[in-house]
């Protein structure tokens, strides 16, 4: 854990609500959201052997089960790996709680949900763990700040809201634009080389 970074009550809800996230997947969640509203429902169950979830953690679990798909859309598109099985099953818990809060909780700076989420990581997983995790969500963060995305979103919403499937292509999506890479807070690239080569090699030693 950081020297800097105090685990403070929030912190310690994100933390356990990433524990559930991962338990889920460790039960074969995947792309089922179901598994995690289960057991999410046997977590509110309080018995005397247990801490109860504060209801932040219950907030976050039930928000990250209810946009799975989408903030693993998020996350396999900036990770840039074969699929979401390749990255560690702690980092993938942290990022989806870290997702869910970048797309969901207004009253949370992105730039303080990143550094929550690298402080769990740099508490419980890989040493590589925390420029990963950084890279992947800053990239996040960078594409739900552009206006492509905010157009993206309009457009999903207004095809929930309506009630005719038309098929027409002039109602597609805009194809989505290739995210934006960024190094990790601080790092330099190295003389010589790219921004581009930098994080391809940071995401290889991952």
């Amino acid at each position: 854990m950081s020297k800097q970074h105090r685990f403070t009550s929030r912190t310690k809800a994100r933390k356990r609500a990433a524990d559930v996230v991962y338990e889920a997947d460790q039960r074969g969640m995947g792309s089922n959201p179901d598994v995690l509203r289960d057991l999410l429902r046997e977590r509110r169950v309080i018995t005397a052997a247990q801490t109860p979830l504060p209801e932040f953690s219950i907030q976050i679990i039930a928000g990250v089960a209810d946009n799975l798909r989408r903030i693993d859309s998020l996350i396999s598109a900036h990770a840039r790996v074969p699929g979401l099985d390749r990255i560690a099953a702690v980092d993938l818990a942290v990022m989806r709680v870290a997702v869910w809060e970048m797309l969901e909780n207004d009253e949370v700076s992105p730039i303080i949900v990143i550094d929550e989420a690298i402080s769990i990581v740099r508490s419980i997983s890989t040493d590589t763990s925390p420029s990963f995790v950084n890279a992947v969500l800053d990239a996040i963060r960078k594409d739900l700040a552009s206006p492509a995305w905010s157009r993206r979103s309009s457009e999903e919403d207004e095809a929930h809201v309506s009630d005719e499937a038309e098929s027409s292509s002039d109602n597609e999506l805009p194809a989505q634009e290739a995210p934006v890479r960024a190094l990790p807070a601080g790092a330099k690239p190295l003389d010589g080389g790219s921004v581009e080569d930098e994080l391809d090699e940071l995401l290889e030693e991952y």
